[in-house]
């Protein structure tokens, strides 16, 4: 009975010390996981913030070029207008 005893406690002891160290190093892991993930979104963030202040400066441009040739083209048009009419 004393060596069915014995391996029981080994056992037993041995799944302690085992959830331990298992509970030890996952919380490690853990937190290196989670710092990876955090420096991930981070850099997600700033290169979608980048992304939007490139599509913003491009939409600006676009703009302001197309109200430039508006107003020339509507320059020339009343010119035009002005030459038929004689005035």
């Amino acid at each position: 009975m004393k060596k069915g005893g014995s391996f029981f406690w080994g056992v037993f002891l041995g799944t302690i010390a085992g959830l331990i160290v298992g509970m030890i190093f996952s919380t490690k892991k853990e937190e290196k996981i989670k710092n990876i993930l955090e420096k991930k979104t981070e850099e997600l963030r700033d290169n979608l913030q980048e992304i939007g202040n490139r599509i913003g400066k491009k939409v600006h441009k676009i703009k302001s070029d197309f109200e430039s040739k508006w107003k020339k083209n509507k320059i020339e048009k009343m010119d035009q207008v002005e030459d038929e009419l004689g005035t």
